[in-house]
């Protein structure tokens, strides 16, 4: 049950970002090095039908050589463009090679791999959100569609929640881990996503919709690992259990100090995340693709902008990944429609971290080169 919850919702996030998998679009692929680049048409659609059928036979078929021959794609498309590592992607990823790597003798080390999985994804994602930006505009947004706007913004009692939603997510998430307390942080864990889609989803303000099968399984998650009776599961531990332990509970850590990436931290939704806007003039402008002229706004006298985050967004129905690295490698494509004598500047705003973090950046084209 597990394996085809974790198989639907990996194919829902395929279906509702098309354009993300594919190489043939004008927002322009982060390849992990420069050799892995995409396919292009048709080589890159089918790549992504391949990986779709075996996703599908993984649904009926346990078997090892199915497993590793999804893997290898779903690695071949994680290295071609990092943009891809969104963090439901990055999620089910990590649940598949845990249900695949530890095998039918290994279902309880799998389970619990999963479980630790869920469970630090709420007690990272909690600890991102400890920021005045997500209590003063994030939160305020999601609530808004309930109480109106003006009541969301300046309401105490509604402050007062937003203070304390960071520190209820962290608690679900611990208490998921417990016997005690698992059966609260249960029902809490399921409240707080069934808000989250009456507050984005089709009932709220339509936005997002790549996070509303998300957070359905996410509920199915939760159901099925931690519905249950609290109890040590018996059976032997898998090597990549250990590499789990690594990535999910030690690794995020790191991003509060902007040495590991936010989104590969569980961060979402947090309110504080890097950010790249492209500013040039109207010569520029007449040199882009009309295809990226729909997302440029006008900034001023002979001044237009492309905001990446509303880009990616737009053309890729995905939040662009907040990362330096991706918004120097989007300028760098704006650079090539550059004509002589027009200039360009990518700045860029860090987030907030408890070190290496806040600083402004801009680069034209000569230091993005």
């Amino acid at each position: 049950m597990l394996r085809i919850v974790v198989v639907l919702a990996l194919l829902a996030g395929f279906a509702l970002s098309p354009k993300l998998w594919l190489s043939s679009r004008f927002y322009p692929l982060t390849p992990v090095w420069p050799l892995v680049r995409g396919f292009g048409y048709p080589g890159d659609s089918i790549v992504l039908f391949a990986l779709i059928a075996l996703l599908i036979a993984i649904c009926f078929v346990s078997r090892r050589e199915i497993f590793g021959a999804a893997f290898a794609l779903l690695l071949l498309l994680a290295l071609q463009d990092q943009s891809r590592w969104q963090p439901w992607f990055y999620q089910y990823v990590l649940m598949l090679l845990a249900i695949g790597l530890a095998g039918r003798k290994g279902d309880a080390a799998a389970r619990q791999t999963c479980c630790l999985i869920v469970a630090f994804i709420y007690i990272w994602s909690g600890l991102g959100k400890l920021n005045p930006n997500f209590a003063g505009v994030i939160f305020p947004a999601l609530i808004a569609p309930f109480v109106g706007a003006k009541v969301a913004y300046a309401n105490r009692f509604v402050h007062g929640l937003a203070l304390a939603a960071p520190f209820l997510e962290c608690a679900a998430g611990a208490g998921l881990l417990t016997r005690r307390f698992r059966r609260p942080a249960l029902f809490c864990a399921i409240g707080m996503h069934m808000f989250i889609l009456l507050a984005i989803g089709p009932l709220g303000t339509r936005s997002n919709s790549i996070v509303w099968p998300w957070n359905l399984a996410m509920i199915a998650f939760l159901l099925i690992l931690f519905s249950r009776p609290a109890q040590r599961m018996p059976g032997q531990s898998f090597p990549f259990q250990k590499v789990i332990v690594v990535l999910v509970i030690g690794m995020p850590a790191l991003s509060f100090f902007n040495l590991w990436d936010q989104y590969l931290s569980a961060s979402l939704y947090s309110g504080n995340r890097c950010s790249g806007v492209i500013y040039f003039d109207d010569a520029v402008f007449d040199q882009l693709p009309e295809q990226i002229q729909d997302y440029v706004t006008d900034e001023g006298p002979n001044r237009s902008g492309l905001d990446i985050h509303e880009w990616s967004l737009a053309e890729l129905n995905v939040a662009s990944y907040p990362e330096v690295r991706i918004y120097r490698n989007v300028a760098r494509r704006i650079c090539t429609y550059i004509p002589a004598g027009s200039s360009m500047e990518l700045v860029v705003q860090e987030k907030r971290a408890l070190v290496n973090g806040g600083r402004r950046l801009v680069y034209g084209c000569r230091e993005l080169e």
